[in-house]
């Protein structure tokens, strides 16, 4: 059986090799392939060393400050609004101080120092009456440790309004309709918006009709329906605020009337007179002979010595006779509207003054003082005792003719056809209250007499 080497010494060619009997030898070519290694291998059963442990989290608060622009408008008065100042942070935020910077504001909050965790908010209110300025919030926000808000507010201004029509001591003359017409503006309400008021002093109330997208607010005077004299109007506009503002015009209107303005009825009517409802006229005689009418407007009286009568008439169509006349007739001392016909026109005999237009020449008893066409002037019916007379040209030609007579004071002008004839002091002329009314007649020859677009005007304004 081998021997096998087991704790022995064998000596071999003067070298003495030593072995363990528990290890197999190996070649040594098996010994130059094995790896070789400065370290030995750990042991493969140790447990992995732990990492170490992290920093504990840094906790920051943030102010978060809305909004950053707190602007009213326009504010009808005090007016209130917040702002929130939230902790949007990790950590505690603290508010240490709320400067307001503003007139006509105020602010109302928690009591400082406050403490918010975070999601946490503090609400601060502000009131405005108007004015800009600013609110500074100061914090422990180490970003932005002070915040800043602008604040503005404006207060609504009542409506601006002007009277355009009519103006300052404007003159109205009776009969006609006149436009009123005022502007009106606001701040924040549009024109149709607004309230608005016509008012005079005499009358009270007259319209509250609104003003149109331009701001145009209008009213029509219709100067039959109010009185004459002196009236102080004021336009109101009010806005949805409760602002109001006004403007105002003194203004006079003249007493009088037009002959659209009158009812039929107010005429009264004597002998052949009628109004000629188909032509819109008064006719004092048709083209026939011997017919005679008056025709006097009885509604109201105006005063004698200033007035201003303006008409039309038309003497023609027949063969020739006699005129017409425009009377004052005195009121206090009437007794009826109809004087001596023929000569006297029909005015004869009445108080009060007269101005004919005479188209007849009355030769006997120096009726007349010339065979012309002309314009004469009478006191108290006194038809052969003219203060005055004129030639004018021919009447009796088939047209219309416009008239103007105005008295001022004992001052007489006649205009007849745009042509004054007549402008000067006239002896017997004196204050009375007057019926202004027309006569005519025709004789053995005829025409026509016709008045038309009749406008008299008492002088009551200065």
């Amino acid at each position: 059986m081998p021997r096998t080497l087991s704790s022995a010494c064998v000596a071999l060619c003067g070298f003495t090799v030593l072995a363990c009997s528990e290890y197999d030898l190996k070649s040594a070519e098996e010994a130059d392939d094995a790896p070789m290694s400065d370290e030995a291998d750990p042991p493969e059963d140790l447990p992995p060393e732990d990492p170490p442990p992290d920093d504990p989290p840094t906790l920051i608060p943030v102010a978060e400050v809305s909004p950053s622009v707190v602007d009213m408008g326009i504010i009808c008065g005090p007016s209130s609004d917040e702002v929130v100042v939230r902790n949007t942070g990790t950590g505690p935020l603290d508010v240490t101080a709320i400067v307001l910077d503003a007139e006509d504001w105020t602010v109302a909050h928690p009591t400082l120092p406050a403490s918010l965790l975070p999601s946490e908010e503090l609400v601060i209110s502000v009131s405005a009456r108007e004015g800009f300025g600013t609110l500074s919030i100061e914090t422990t926000d180490p970003v932005n440790p002070v915040q800043v808000v602008s604040l503005s507010a404006a207060q609504d201004a009542p409506p601006n309004v002007e009277i355009e029509s009519p103006t300052v001591s404007e003159v109205l003359s009776p009969g006609g309709v006149s436009s009123f017409r005022a502007l009106v503006r606001d701040d924040v309400d549009p024109p149709e918006d607004l309230s608005l008021e016509w008012r005079t002093d005499v009358e009270g109330l007259i319209s509250s009709e609104s003003a149109d997208s331009t701001g145009v607010t209008q009213f029509e005077w219709d100067a039959s329906a109010w009185a004459s004299g002196d009236h102080r109007i004021t336009v109101f506009a009010t806005d949805s605020c409760g602002q109001r503002s006004e403007d105002v015009v003194v203004f006079c209107q003249n007493d009088g009337y037009t002959e659209e303005s009158l009812a039929l009825s107010s005429w009264n009517f004597e002998g052949d007179a009628r109004w000629d409802s188909t032509n819109e006229w008064v006719e004092l005689t048709q083209p026939l002979d011997f017919q005679a009418g008056t025709a006097f407007q009885t509604t109201a009286a105006v005063p004698s010595h200033d007035i201003s009568i303006a008409f039309s008439f038309y003497v023609s169509g027949g063969t020739g006779a006699d005129g017409i006349s425009v009377t004052a007739l005195d009121v206090a001392r009437m007794e009826g509207f109809v004087g001596v016909f023929g000569g006297g026109l029909g005015y004869a005999g009445l108080p009060g003054w007269a101005v004919e237009f005479d188209t007849y020449y009355n030769a006997h008893d120096h009726v007349d003082p010339t065979a012309e066409d002309h314009i004469s002037i009478h006191i108290d019916g006194d038809a052969e005792g003219e203060r005055l007379w004129v030639n004018v040209p021919d009447l009796e030609d088939g047209l219309w003719h416009e008239a103007l007579v105005e008295v001022t004071g004992s001052h007489m002008r006649v205009v007849l056809d745009g042509v004054t004839y007549v402008d000067q002091e006239i002896d017997g002329l004196v204050p009375f209250d007057a019926y202004v009314g027309f006569t005519g007649a025709t004789g053995a020859l005829t025409n026509h007499h016709l008045i038309d677009a009749l406008e008299v005007e008492g002088f009551v304004c200065e």
